[in-house]
């Protein structure tokens, strides 16, 4: 008998939870590539009855499964999963009289991105600077004109003190967490069958890290993540301990 067509081309949406932290899947959002590659280690035994070699017998022994997925939404959340950080979200506001170390000639960053400054004063003073002559605001930066009258700071001191209003932000800080474990679930849909519904469980899954964080470039960032499957064994005999696969049947 024959086997009916079922080709595949998937397209679909990844979500991610903390593994064993109560809560629900969060969508990752825009993903281009999901893939599992069980990995595994050849076991050969030559052939020493013939001439000239060869193999008399092989066994592959399964060593893990790896994962990789590829998200082009770069969400603080999405960044601090694959970066192994933490997200600071910051409400609007505004910062007043926040000591600042300025030199002449370039820029300073704030410890907010400034949408407005309202003020610059000297650190111990309380007479304002000029705007646009002593300061200017560029690319949410203080920037400090070489003909300024605020005087450079001495030994690292701060030199003056701003005040500015600020949008609202969300602060990712990279490389501060150890590595945690998630479950992915991808919830996709056979465009080869008519869109047919196809739904994978990844129990337990290392958090990986991000390849590269490519700040600047010619095409839409792709936040590529590579990880892999643990084996989960609270699943019973006969389930898989690595993930699972659901399909609509095909008619």
């Amino acid at each position: 008998m024959t086997m009916k067509d079922q080709s595949y081309l998937g397209s679909g949406k990844v979500l991610a939870r903390e593994y064993g932290v109560p809560g629900p899947f969060v969508d990752v959002g825009n993903c281009s590539a999901l893939t599992l590659s069980p990995q595994t280690n050849p076991i050969t035994l030559a052939d020493h009855t013939q001439p000239g070699g060869g193999e008399r017998n092989r066994v592959d022994r399964l060593t893990g499964v790896e994962m990789a997925y590829t998200f082009h939404d770069f969400a603080p959340e999405n960044l601090a999963r694959a970066l192994r950080g933490t997200v600071t979200n910051v409400i609007a506001g505004s910062a007043v009289d926040e000591s600042v170390v300025a030199y002449k000639g370039g820029l300073t960053p704030l410890l907010r991105i400034a949408k407005d400054i309202t003020a610059v004063k000297p650190a111990t003073g309380s007479t304002s600077y000029v705007a646009g002559t002593d300061y200017e605001l560029q690319d949410g930066a203080l920037f400090i004109p070489a003909g300024s009258s605020i005087v450079d700071p001495v030994s690292g001191a701060a030199n003056v003190k701003v005040s500015y209003a600020y949008n609202a932000q969300a602060v990712v800080q990279p490389i501060v967490t150890a590595a945690k474990q998630y479950q992915l679930l991808f919830l996709g849909l056979n465009e080869a069958q008519s869109g047919k519904a196809v739904r994978i469980l990844a129990h337990k899954v290392s958090g990986g890290v991000m390849a590269q964080f490519a700040a600047i470039g010619d095409e839409h960032g792709a936040g590529e993540v590579t990880g892999a499957l643990q084996s989960d064994s609270s699943k019973g005999a006969g389930l898989s301990r690595y993930f699972e696969v659901t399909q609509e049947v095909i008619a």
